[in-house]
């Protein structure tokens, strides 16, 4: 195979480097894949030399998300809060919006925002969506999560059925699963190995993907040695207040 040249040209060799960049920033399911597949991404294009990206690399635990995923940002990524700014100000204001104006229509936008959040609780107080499933769990999210995140969570419920134990180390205490999670990339198979760790007294469970650390939302790692454990009851803890259709907001 021939060497990527330092000096990169052409509109093809930059998507292809780009495109691999995205795949091991956003992919890398930990800090240790990251770092590994860094290396290999350097090596592979040449760019030891490349100024750029070694800034980013020492910038690594403030961008990268497999080093952001221990504390919880409620799945919210930069992208995501610009999205959520133009979708507040949508048909509200514009390139032509004088500051006075756009005092006047920030509050206009506060009004809507309020009106269309207290809309969706009265739907989700008032109404019930159908559970997917037959457990016992669903049911809790059911009967305490708004439509919104009851969603999500039946979504990892659905996508359990793409992920499946492949070793299990039990004892009075600790059930120790590791669990692989079928996926396709870009029509290849990038199958996905996940630790998760029960603890069958105090019902704490605890996953290498830290969806519920980053997002507040169960896994469906969770849920497929939950219903090995034959657990009918979620702890309390993993149902979070700020998700409940019951509190006045």
């Amino acid at each position: 195979m021939k060497k990527v040249p330092k000096k990169l040209g052409g509109l093809t060799i930059y998507k292809t480097i780009k495109h691999a960049l995205k795949q091991l920033v956003y992919v890398s399911t930990s800090t240790i894949d990251f770092e590994v597949g860094w290396e290999q991404f350097i090596s592979k294009f040449a760019l030891q030399n490349n100024e750029w990206l070694s800034t980013l690399y020492e910038d690594r635990s403030r961008g990268v998300p497999c080093y952001l995923k221990s504390q919880f940002w409620t799945s919210m990524s930069t992208t995501q809060i610009s999205e959520g700014m133009n979708a507040f100000f949508d048909g509200l204001i514009n390139s032509t919006t004088t500051l006075k104006q756009f005092v006047v229509q920030y509050e206009n936008a506060l009004l809507l925002k309020a009106e269309k959040e207290i809309e969706t609780d009265f739907g989700s107080l008032n109404t019930t969506l159908t559970c997917a499933t037959q457990s016992f769990i669903e049911r809790q999210f059911q009967e305490e999560y708004t439509h919104a995140k009851l969603g999500e969570v039946q979504q990892e419920l659905r996508s359990k059925i793409n992920c499946n134990i492949k070793t299990c180390e039990c004892d009075e205490i600790y059930s120790k699963c590791m669990v692989k999670e079928e996926c396709i990339r870009n029509g290849e198979i990038a199958d996905k190995m996940h630790q998760v760790v029960f603890d069958k007294v105090t019902l704490d469970i605890q996953c290498t993907c830290v969806l519920f650390e980053f997002r507040g939302i169960i896994c469906r790692h969770y849920f497929l040695v939950l219903a090995q454990e034959e657990v009918k009851s979620l702890s309390l803890k993993y149902l979070l207040k700020r998700w409940s259709k019951h509190i006045r907001r």
